[in-house]
């Protein structure tokens, strides 16, 4: 996930790495908006877990950055019962992306997900334990081509940790704090008063809609 407010920095950033890791496959670089092969894309956040529990140990740019969203993560309480998720069973309820995307901190490519156009009335919960994380009265259109929340339902439902995954670059993943499923991440880009971006993979999350939208939807239809 990106902050587009920052992107020519990071846009930088990918043009070096392309150089020295091909694994990358970056194709061009146009506009800020970095277009890769499918999943190449996918593979290059493969690792972000195993850095993202330093609690900011790392470069003092780093710490200067993110320093919004590690006073956001302080506050972050897990109050949600953990539970332990069965890998063979979930390779055979989720599609490989939704698979890869939760289990390997893989990001689905921009614009792609089912749910960055959409607006309906309801809940957006974690695909691998329904744990319900956002609700769409604070989704917007970011344009940064994920679906994007200004804040979730509880601040107990995710856990916040640091990702150093990518070379010249420190992000906060956001995980499930009841499976510890990989969501996305947040950045300090939002809209006012919290000025936060929950960038969200689609294939992370599945769709409720809410009671009264449904009565409204069958009302209609009679």
């Amino acid at each position: 996930m990106f902050s587009l407010s920052r992107y020519a920095p990071w846009a930088r950033n990918f043009a070096l790495i392309a150089n020295k890791q091909h694994r990358y496959n970056l194709n061009h670089l146009k506009s800020g908006v970095v277009a890769v092969s499918a999943l190449p894309y996918v593979r290059a956040f493969a690792d972000s877990r195993q850095s993202s529990d330093n609690n900011g140990e790392g470069n003092g740019n780093a710490n200067n950055k993110n320093t919004n969203s590690n006073a956001f993560q302080a506050n972050m309480e897990n109050k949600s019962e953990k539970i332990t998720v069965n890998k063979e069973e979930l390779r055979k309820r989720l599609t490989p992306l939704q698979y890869q995307v939760t289990q390997e901190a893989g990001t689905e490519r921009p614009f792609t997900g089912c749910y960055n156009k959409h607006y309906e009335k309801g809940v957006y919960r974690c695909i691998v334990c329904h744990q319900d994380l956002f609700s769409s009265d604070t989704k917007y259109d970011s344009g940064c081509g994920w679906p994007a929340f200004n804040d979730v339902l509880d601040k107990g439902k995710v856990t916040l940790h640091r990702d150093a995954s990518i070379p010249g670059m420190v992000r906060t993943e956001v995980r499930c704090s009841k499976c510890s499923a990989h969501m996305g991440h947040v950045f300090d880009d939002g809209p006012p008063p919290k000025h936060r971006r929950f960038c969200i993979n689609s294939a992370s999350i599945d769709f409720v809609k809410s009671s009264t939208a449904a009565a409204t939807t069958t009302s209609s239809k009679k």
